[in-house]
């Protein structure tokens, strides 16, 4: 019995191996150009970014998306060709840049990268009135935009979702990890919201790990006092590059800042999301204006990694992305304590065991030894650290957990 299980094990293995190799092959063919527009529209929505390209017969257009946020943009590009990133203000929404509206053309093209591990960066500063200093062979191009087979990514900065939703499903957390670029393309990624954003109610992010979903934390939500918050979840392809997925948390959450104001923010991470969660604070807190994060709990997050991952990167004929960060001493960990919180977060450690009469240096939660989930950069970082009698999925589960937890929101509605 235990060779076939071990048999049957290898050989979903092997699928899942084979699934990992073909969409990093179809990744490869593709890349991700990202942008910032300064502009001073009221409706950021009716921003159209673009892709032109250099052909036999002038610039053609291949590629458009309006803004997801009020400053920024993502578009899918060929891998190694070249595009002049643009915008301009649709403001009767039909997709022409007509001449009573803006236009800002990047001076130099851009290259896109091959795959998803880094993008193509565009800056553009779009001027309230049209200035004539955009070529007429551009806006010519973009008298067909309409035509355009539009490649876009899905991205959500506060879209209402129910967690019954399929997006939300374990099967779509499976694909997440295992073909991030088809869940990027097909699912997307960003933060969602459970009902409409209440400026009364302190939001609540959740982040799952690796393979994880929102329904996970549902026993989580349920805790909360639905008078004091609110619940988002930050839905990610959590088979790629961790700074990526970091980078793309900070977009979604500097765009609802704007977008809302909210004067509070508590974070909640469990596994790897614990890694990008703290990936995101480091962003927040390069700009010292940035004080609503305010709380930020982890649980059993393997700071110091996990050794399969580095066996991974080694022996797999194939490396999921996401890996290559989550081996022991990898770059991206080390960034990450690269300097401690800012005030005024909070941070706290919530850490699981199986078995809490067994030595720590031999412990685990049956995913992630406790050596990892208390790494000592972690452990100085925290103002307090508690350990569970719990395995890694049942500390989401734990009524102790979520009582220790609900305490920690309380105590951080108390601080000024």
């Amino acid at each position: 019995m235990r060779a076939a299980a071990l048999l049957l094990a290898l050989a979903v293995t092997g699928c899942k191996l084979a699934t990992l190799r073909e969409n990093e092959a179809d990744a490869a063919r593709e890349g991700a150009i990202v942008g910032r527009v300064a502009h001073q529209e009221a409706d950021y929505a009716r921003l159209v970014a673009f892709e032109l390209e250099e052909s036999a017969s002038g610039l053609v257009a291949r590629n458009y998306t309006t803004l997801a946020a009020p400053g920024g943009f993502i578009m899918r590009g060929a891998a190694g060709a070249s595009y002049r990133i643009g915008v301009f203000a649709d403001r009767n929404a039909n997709l022409r840049a007509d001449p009573d509206e803006p236009v800002a053309i990047a001076p130099e093209a851009v290259t896109v990268p091959r795959g998803w591990k880094s993008a193509a960066h565009v800056d553009l500063t779009l001027p309230p009135a049209p200035d004539g200093r955009v070529p007429p062979e551009a806006l010519a191009a973009l008298q067909d935009l309409g035509r355009v087979e539009r490649k876009p990514l899905p991205l959500a900065i506060g879209e209402v979702a129910s967690l019954d939703d399929e997006r939300f499903s374990p099967q779509a957390g499976e694909e997440g990890m295992w073909a991030p670029f088809d869940f990027a393309v097909n699912v997307g990624g960003g933060v969602y919201f459970l009902e409409p954003y209440d400026p009364k109610r302190t939001p609540v992010l959740f982040v799952s790990g690796i393979g994880g979903n929102p329904r996970q934390w549902e026993s989580f939500v349920a805790a909360l006092d639905p008078e004091r918050y609110q619940a988002w979840f930050f839905l990610y392809p959590s088979g790629a590059r961790l700074g990526n997925t970091a980078l793309l948390l900070e977009g979604c959450i500097e765009a609802l800042h704007r977008r809302h104001g909210f004067a509070r923010l508590y974070v909640t991470a469990h596994s790897m999301g614990g890694l990008v969660a703290r990936g995101f604070v480091r962003l927040n807190q390069r700009d010292p204006g940035n004080q609503y994060l305010r709380l930020f709990v982890s649980l059993a997050t393997p700071w110091n990694g996990i050794e399969w991952a580095r066996i991974g990167v080694r022996r797999s004929p194939t490396v999921m992305p996401a890996w290559i960060d989550l081996q022991p001493g990898s770059d991206y960990q080390a960034a990450l304590f690269a300097r401690p919180f800012a005030p005024p977060l909070d941070y706290y450690l919530l850490w699981g065991r199986k078995d809490p009469d067994q030595a720590l240096d031999k412990a685990s939660d049956g995913v992630v030894a406790a050596a990892s989930q208390l790494r000592a950069e972690a452990v100085r970082d925290a103002r307090a650290v508690q350990g569970f009698k719990a395995d890694h999925r049942g500390i989401l589960l734990s009524p102790e957990v979520i009582q220790a937890w609900s305490a920690l929101l309380e105590a951080a509605d108390r601080r000024p």
